[in-house]
């Protein structure tokens, strides 16, 4: 049956594909099975994009349970696919069964009232979160069981935060090839850093920068031999940068790096994702705010540490995008996803794109538009913080202010 089924998603993807070539012929299947195995499908009559209806996989009671930017919530590994989202008594693992995305209680039981805003890393059988509160920044190990087929919760670590501590919005965490730990976060107006030599054992915070915006937030990065962080400074209009090589001593970072500065290019939404040349990739989302002007800057780092700064995504009187994602898959191709507002009936949307490198720039082409039967805000797209493999799930979520959690598979496209 499961395989039926499976040959029946294939059929109707392919069906989506080749009605995307076909503009006009109507899809050779039943209506019956969209609406038992995505939901429904349409086109959008202002782009002449698939409008993908989903079901959610899950529901909590905790609004934006996917929030929040810039971290990445899920990954995949030979023993399944995973997710961590937010709700009212603390962050909540969810393993993608047969059946249905379920929750992992004994985990669940164990993360009781932490804080609810998650950023996975994840290597070999160890997962490392960091789980960023008002105020707080607690690192949790899960450890795989190869006998239960389970995440077993290893141990829970709080990290020093400053005194005069009034405001956190999110963290990040990552690994460098020495195999230590880097937590970067937002407090105040100030970019800090945490370093660890196992996960477990955390320095006080060292500040890379002051005298941010308090909108202001950051993102840890693996790089070849470095780690990279990055924020936005609103105040002076700039997304900037500084690198630390691995195993330097952990307070001894660059000069800040101006990635770029001026036009109102910053805000505080950041997604990047590594390919393996080392080259970055990075989608943030500027302030400039105005009708058919670009809200969004692709920036590209490459091996040598320049950057690349393109802009895309307009802003018009019908769309209004936001909280751009990035990720892609080891054989090259580049998926990008954000949030869009319909100006004019208050719905929003999930935007599927494929970025592709031309010899003359760079093409930015809608694949998909991703959906829900509420009237209210969805968004906060989250996905991996590793590249998708090209033989395994592509999962992007999302989630709405009532609870529900989003899934779709980009293999399906």
């Amino acid at each position: 049956m499961l395989l039926l089924l499976h040959k029946l998603k294939s059929l109707i993807s392919l069906a989506i594909t080749n009605s995307m070539k076909l503009k006009g012929i109507l899809l050779p299947f039943s209506p019956l099975f969209f609406l038992l195995l995505y939901g429904s499908v349409a086109f959008s009559q202002v782009t002449n994009t698939p409008e993908l209806y989903l079901e959610p996989i899950f529901k909590v009671i905790y609004g934006d349970a996917t929030a929040d930017k810039p971290q990445s919530k899920s990954w995949t590994t030979n023993h399944g696919q995973w997710l961590i989202v937010g709700d009212k008594d603390g962050p909540k693992l969810l393993k993608k069964e047969t059946s249905g995305w379920k929750d992992q209680s004994r985990v669940n039981r164990t993360w009781h009232n932490l804080p609810s805003k998650a950023d996975v890393y994840c290597m070999g059988d160890e997962v490392h979160i960091v789980l960023a509160g008002e105020c707080v920044l607690n690192v949790v190990q899960l450890k795989y069981s190869h006998h239960s087929e389970q995440y077993n919760h290893e141990w829970k670590i709080s990290l020093p935060i400053p005194q005069d501590c009034r405001s956190l919005e999110t963290a990040t965490i990552s690994q460098d090839s020495k195999g230590q730990f880097w937590v970067c976060a937002d407090i105040n107006e100030k970019i800090m850093v945490w370093h660890s030599i196992n996960g477990r054992d955390w320095s006080e915070p060292f500040t890379l920068a002051d005298n941010i915006n308090i909108d202001d937030i950051s993102l840890i990065v693996r790089l070849k031999g470095q780690v990279s962080v990055i924020w936005s400074n609103q105040n002076t209009q700039s997304i900037m940068e500084r690198i630390h090589i691995d195993g330097e001593e952990p307070n001894n970072w660059s000069e800040p790096i101006i990635v770029q500065q001026g036009d109102n290019n910053a805000d505080d939404h950041l997604n990047a994702t590594v390919f393996k040349n080392g080259e970055l990739a990075l989608v943030t989302k500027n302030s400039v705010d105005k009708i058919n002007q670009p809200q969004f800057v692709l920036r590209i780092r490459d091996k040598e540490g320049r950057w690349t700064n393109i802009p895309y995504e307009n802003l018009t009187a019908q769309r209004s995008p936001s909280r751009p994602i990035v990720n892609h898959v080891e054989s090259g191709k580049i998926f990008e996803a954000h949030a869009v507002k319909n100006r004019e009936n208050n719905r929003y949307f999930i935007s599927v794109n494929e970025i592709v490198k031309k010899k003359n720039g760079w093409e930015f082409k809608e694949l998909i538009q991703l959906k829900t039967k509420i009237n209210g805000k969805n968004g906060d797209v989250t996905s991996s913080k590793a590249s998708f493999l090209p033989n395994e799930a592509k999962l992007i979520f999302f989630s709405d202010e009532l609870g529900h959690i989003y899934c779709y598979d980009l293999d399906d496209l």
